[in-house]
């Protein structure tokens, strides 16, 4: 359903579609975001670049307000409704062009619901299952309505990141159109219903499946983390037909198509990070046997002719660098790779990723504090965040990352000290400066008096979507909640000064670079980065040397092991103190690292040594089959 990306087929569809047929049913997915998307241009009669940028307002800038939600649960609101609401929009900045945007939305909505329950009826289904998440709960429970108001009969089972605990439980109760909900992951819980349906029998709640049949079900057991991911590949057939028949078959060369190779967070299982709440449903984390990664990919490249694909794995298993990486790289096919990785990687790390076809990732930095990153319980530091954006540039890998800010026990100190970092960077990707949030699963929502948290009430926007909830079934639909706590009355200010740097960072960064070529006794530093003194610097003898030793990060006893010692040391780390206020290197502590990146980014250059060169594994006896 809307309001999921147009230039990516749902992978929740894909994969239950191959669970289904494989229980012997025919299926047919219905990708109804792509109508919408289609009816909606057509209809407001908008160019495809204005549409787009509207379809993201509504589906991401105003996300936190439950936008999209709201013009498919109030297609029918009365003018005190819509006052209401828009009253909401304005204190949250939304200037009058969006307003109506989102107004005139409601009638293609409701042409949208119409239809898509007609479509949906055509084929008298027995079984018609939802995936919702983000703002997908509006629309889903709309046509789910409007097919009982038609006289469908059959099954309705919701499921997604918007049905797990109280959530689902909640939409359970008050949606009698809904028959069942699937509480976490849902393969299993999908061939229990379809099971029951075939024989003729009530749905049961069983395991994560909830149904409206018999007493409630115990909680699921987690998977155990010991045993590999077993998933079907997703079946994405229908969806470029789809996509035509709504016309848009100009977003035909934008499409990338999602994959999954693992679930849950090896990082959370061991220090959950305070703001996530990713995994209300498991924490385990359990990957697929690396050498099925390659097979699916070369299949779904083989299948759809499409060669750019989006992980929508929490976290890269690290074990995949020795496994699954390199038979990747093997394929020697020009395709590219998402992924959610860890940002305290080593420099031979994100080179084996991009040559890989690991093109971008997200790397969960979200500070340049390292007293930041200690509250948020990143597990990492500010050194080994910008070795990691400094490992990106130097290999070629685009890093879509974020600072998160207004945090509970955040201090004027650690805001200052990113103020200090940033105006070193911007010659690397500039991050996005977010407030921070409190979500459903996460340490702040479950444990609030843990950080000085009091959790006052669901974000303004669930009160508009559901008016006929009590205040409590309000908060177990909700997912994301506002807070209260201590701040520090000095944060505002230098937080405001922040968020300028990081939007000059923006705007700039187009024009700014920081490049090192490297010769036989030198070393040639160019730097145009904004507001620093720029030109060509050219270092030679010791000097070079000692450049070179730091690229890529080093500590102060490595340099001492190659030889600057006594007086020789003394002389090198007034050079070093000398390069940091020139901001030429970054320092934390006795680490070191150069901030120049090499003048042409290489996958294939030898990355510093460092760390513990990995053990060789053990082979595993698999036969790998091609898919019909």
């Amino acid at each position: 359903m809307p309001w999921n990306s147009v230039v990516r087929p749902s992978i929740q569809v894909g994969i239950l579609r191959s669970i289904a047929e494989a229980e012997g049913w025919q299926v047919k997915a219905h990708y109804a975001y792509l109508d919408f998307y289609g009816l909606a241009r057509s209809e407001l009669g908008l160019s495809s670049e204005i549409w787009a940028d509207a379809y993201e307002t509504v589906s991401e800038k105003l996300y936190h307000l439950a936008a999209g939600d709201w013009i498919f649960a109030q297609r029918h609101a009365d003018a005190a409704q819509r006052d209401a609401y828009f009253t909401v929009l304005r204190d949250h900045r939304a200037d009058a062009n969006t307003i109506e945007l989102i107004d005139s939305l409601r009638e293609v909505a409701e042409t949208h619901v119409e239809r898509t329950a007609r479509t949906l009826m055509e084929d008298a289904p027995s079984v018609i299952g939802f995936t919702s998440m983000f703002s997908q709960n509006g629309p889903t429970l709309a046509v789910a309505e409007r097919l009982r108001e038609h006289g469908y009969r059959g099954v309705i089972v919701m499921g997604g990141s918007n049905c797990e605990g109280s959530m689902g439980r909640t939409l359970l109760a008050h949606h009698p159109a809904v028959d069942a909900v699937v509480d976490g992951p849902g393969e299993d819980a999908f061939t229990s219903l379809l099971r029951h349906t075939a024989a003729g029998t009530p749905v049961p709640s069983h395991g994560r499946l909830r149904s409206r049949n018999g007493p409630a079900a115990p909680p699921a057991a987690e998977p155990r983390p010991d045993r590999p991911l077993t998933v079907p590949t997703p079946n994405y057939d229908g969806f470029f037909d789809q996509l035509h028949t709504a016309g848009l078959a100009d977003l035909e060369p934008d499409i990338t198509l999602p994959v999954e190779f693992s679930r849950g967070c090896w990082w959370g299982a061991k220090t959950h990070c305070t703001f996530c709440g990713l995994n209300g449903a498991t924490m385990n984390y359990r990957s697929k046997h690396p050498d099925t990664v390659a097979d699916e990919l070369q299949h779904l490249m083989n299948r759809y002719g499409v060669l750019d694909f989006f992980a929508v794995d929490n976290i890269l298993d690290l074990k995949y660098l020795d496994t699954a990486l390199p038979l990747i790289e093997k394929l020697d096919t020009d395709h590219s790779l998402f992924f959610e990785v860890k940002a305290n990687m080593e420099w031979a790390d994100i080179r084996a990723m991009r040559r890989a076809g690991i093109r971008s990732v997200q790397p969960g930095i979200e500070s340049l504090s390292t007293e930041g990153l200690r509250h948020l319980k990143k597990g990492a530091t500010a050194y080994q965040n910008i070795r990691f954006l400094l490992g990106c540039a130097e290999y070629g890998v685009l890093p879509v990352w974020n600072i998160l800010t207004g945090y509970p026990n955040e201090t004027p100190e650690s805001i200052t000290a990113q103020l200090d970092a940033v105006a070193s960077l911007t010659h690397l990707t500039p991050p996005h400066i977010t407030l921070i949030r409190f979500d459903r699963f996460s340490p702040y929502v479950e444990h609030p008096e843990r950080y000085g948290l009091s959790l006052t009430r669901p974000l303004p926007g669930y009160h508009h979507v559901y008016p006929y909830l009590s205040p409590d079934d309000l908060w177990n639909i909700a997912y994301h909640f506002e807070g209260e706590f201590a701040d520090a009355a000095d944060n505002a200010p230098v937080r405001r000064r922040l968020a300028a740097r990081i939007r000059l960072w923006r705007g700039h960064h187009e024009e700014a670079s920081f490049t090192y070529r490297l010769g036989f006794d030198s070393v040639i530093l160019t730097d145009q980065r904004p507001g620093l003194p720029g030109g060509d610097t050219h270092l030679t003898g010791d000097d070079a040397r000692l450049y070179r030793a730091v690229i890529g990060g080093t500590r102060h006893r490595d340099l001492q092991e190659l030889g600057w010692q006594g007086e020789c040391w003394e002389q090198a780390l007034e050079t070093l103190r000398d390069w940091q206020r020139r901001r030429w290197v970054y320092a934390e502590g006795t680490k070191v690292i150069a901030l120049a990146t090499r003048a042409v980014p290489s996958a294939y250059r030898t990355p510093p040594v460092k760390g513990t060169p990995r053990r060789p594994r053990t082979p595993v006896p698999l036969t790998l089959t091609t898919r019909p």
